[in-house]
């Protein structure tokens, strides 16, 4: 008789209404929160009628999904963000120093309410009033990155690392060309108002091709043999023999 009465039943099983998982919330979820909401409704008893009075540990959810601390409040945040749970009694530290966990209510199914907690109320399902906010969340470990990342942006701006970058090229220069430099020392300079070059000393019947050469200002002596008083350098021509020796006597 028990085996006839047992045909056709499904073992124990999680049930999910069909309008919520078509909802656009739902597919706005993501999966860590969806798995997450498996595991809230796992717990939820329609007999019991504890729907409001259902509650998960962080330590219990990572023991059963995996992830993080950080990761289970992530997803607590995003579920209530998009209308799936409601938050009735928040966590807090018992008088024995245990951690007593925050209790949730599923939207998507009755629950008891009214002024004594006596009335079974119908499901409210906000998600389906969802308004199209993508959920972003702001604490935690999205939080403390944020944060370090802010730290150290602040410590390079005081103390910024030098860049060893390559020189850039000089640019054209735009505009009418230089002047060339004069070489100063083509130029001539007079010392004590005596020219460097030495004045030409016309001698008749001597001829003009001469040679030069630098001697020194004791021995400097002109054409005529009359020596120079002047102590700038000078250069002393030497003529060629002349062609009419008889006119120097």
């Amino acid at each position: 008789m028990s085996a006839r009465k047992d045909k056709g039943r499904l073992p124990p099983f999680v049930p999910v209404d069909l309008e919520m998982m078509n909802s656009p919330a739902w597919r706005a979820t993501s999966f860590g929160a969806r798995w997450l909401y498996m595991h809230l409704k796992r717990r939820w008893s329609f007999k019991q009628k504890n729907n409001g009075r259902i509650f998960l540990s962080h330590l219990d959810a990572v023991k059963e999904m995996g992830g993080t601390p950080d990761s289970i409040s992530r997803w607590f945040r995003e579920l209530q963000h998009y209308g799936f749970i409601v938050m009735t009694e928040p966590g807090c530290l018992g008088v024995d120093g245990k951690g007593k966990a925050p209790h949730w209510r599923l939207t998507e199914a009755e629950w008891s309410g009214g002024r004594n907690g006596n009335t079974w109320m119908l499901p409210t399902k906000n998600y389906l009033k969802w308004d199209g906010t993508k959920f972003r969340d702001d604490r935690g470990d999205v939080l403390r990155q944020r944060e370090r990342r802010e730290r150290e942006k602040g410590e390079k701006k005081q103390n910024p690392t030098p860049e060893i970058q390559g020189r850039a090229p000089r640019k054209s220069r735009v505009g009418p060309p230089r002047k060339s430099r004069v070489d100063r020392s083509a130029t001539t300079h007079d010392i004590q108002g005596i020219s460097e070059t030495p004045p030409t000393h016309d001698i008749q019947g001597i001829s003009s091709i001469t040679t030069s050469t630098t001697v020194s200002a004791d021995s400097r002596r002109d054409a005529t043999g009359h020596p120079l008083n002047d102590l700038a350098p000078r250069t002393k021509k030497y003529a060629a023999f002349p062609a009419e020796p008889w006119r120097f006597f």
